[in-house]
């Protein structure tokens, strides 16, 4: 029997925060926007992250394995629905 080495890909939901002062309701929002646009850049560890649910799987890639060496099969592979996206 041939073995094959599977990678798939996934999305975690991930939380940070950061605290902002603003006059008036509108700039809060404004500057929170701003704030998340920075959190999201960050390469920083969130201060959580969910793992309770995976979502939106993808097989990155499957390789057959024969004698230590690795041939793709195939790259990129569906196989989930897309649960951060499905019609309600």
């Amino acid at each position: 029997m041939t073995g094959y080495l599977v990678k798939v890909g996934f999305w975690l939901r991930a939380y940070d925060s950061v605290t902002i002062e603003a006059g008036t309701a509108g700039e809060a929002i404004d500057k929170a926007k701003a704030a998340a646009r920075i959190l999201m850049q960050s390469r920083a560890c969130p201060e959580a992250i969910d793992t309770d649910e995976r979502r939106q799987g993808l097989i990155a890639y499957i390789d057959r394995v024969a004698s230590g060496c690795h041939e793709p099969l195939i790259e990129d592979l569906a196989f989930d629905d897309d649960r951060l996206q499905a019609a309600s």
